[in-house]
């Protein structure tokens, strides 16, 4: 993201919200490529810096989303949140998704969250089994900067797209933003087709017995 390079998505997957291309037409959508037939998406990415004491962890950079949780399953934990500095709430559960709207097709879609158009560049804040506090998903206005202080921490831990990048402490500070890079993604189709994409990818799905 940081070189600005586009992606081409060639789905060798189950979902494949993000995937262009199906696997068996790869080198046909190079030719259309080769062609200029194609037009570029941008989508917006969080930035994720850990404040503990007088130390930084970070910058990350998420596509998808950043979740601020428990790391075991014994104790939920306390985050204190603010919104541009103001004092927002306290999330008591298991943990508090940050997502892009690229994301709310993801973990955040699986807690409850709404679907987002791919081109805005808006948060989503989703709890995570939230135990009396608040348990309605919240969409920030575009441009807001998201700060969470741990106050409860028990194993909790810090992951940015899948891959953890911290454990926390109590007192650490989670500051979250909209990133300055962009994932920039080939795009072939009619850009209004991204409807009818997602409609179809979240079709009911025929659960998968373990000999198939």
């Amino acid at each position: 993201a940081e070189h600005g390079t586009p992606i081409l998505g060639i789905h060798m997957g189950r979902l494949g919200f993000l995937a262009e291309v199906p696997a068996a037409e790869w080198e046909h959508s190079l030719d259309r490529i080769a062609a200029q037939k194609f037009w570029l998406e941008e989508r917006s990415m969080l930035s994720c810096r850990l404040r503990r004491g007088g130390s930084e962890s970070g910058p990350w950079d998420a596509l998808n989303e950043v979740v601020i949780g428990r790391g075991g399953i014994s104790h939920v934990v306390h985050l204190a949140t603010h919104v541009d500095g103001g004092y927002f709430t306290t999330y008591v559960a298991d943990g508090l998704i940050v997502a892009t709207a690229t994301g709310s097709t993801a973990y955040a879609l699986s807690a409850g969250g709404p679907i987002l158009p791919p081109e805005l560049h808006n948060m989503l804040l989703v709890p995570i089994c939230p135990h009396l506090s608040l348990d309605r998903t919240v969409v920030l206005a575009k441009g807001a900067t998201v700060t969470i202080r741990v106050e409860s921490a028990a194993e909790g831990v810090v992951v940015v797209d899948g891959t953890e990048q911290a454990r926390l402490k109590v007192g650490d500070e989670i500051e979250l933003t909209i990133s300055p890079h962009v994932t920039r993604f080939v795009r072939l189709y009619d850009r209004r087709e991204v409807y009818e994409t997602l409609s179809e990818r979240l079709k009911p799905r025929k659960a998968i017995r373990p000999h198939e």
